[in-house]
């Protein structure tokens, strides 16, 4: 959001820097982040969070495509179900369209 901070709003890697960086980055950026949300687990318990609802206008009002966490799951599921037909942890889809 600009680089505004929003109390309870978490980002990590594109989401939080852009499309920079290497996977590790990724993965030490979205380590950085869980231990981000577990210093303020307590904190975040008792008061209002910003909700989802926002974060959909806000991707919509631009017209980004996105992937809810139902959508998600089931793309995880037949990523694992293609990858064990070849013998792989997963298949990954790499165009939206697969989606």
């Amino acid at each position: 959001m600009g680089g505004e901070v929003v109390p309870g709003l978490y980002t990590s890697g594109w989401a939080r820097r852009g499309s920079d960086g290497v996977m590790a980055t990724t993965i030490t950026d979205s380590a950085n982040t869980a231990h981000s949300i577990l210093e303020d687990l307590d904190g975040l318990k008792s008061r209002d969070l910003p909700i989802t609802g926002c974060v959909r206008e806000l991707l919509e009002g631009k017209g980004v495509r996105y992937v809810t966490f139902d959508q998600w799951s089931e793309i995880d599921r037949i990523e694992k179900e293609r990858g064990k037909e070849r013998g792989k942890p997963r298949e990954k889809m790499t165009c939206y369209n697969d989606v």
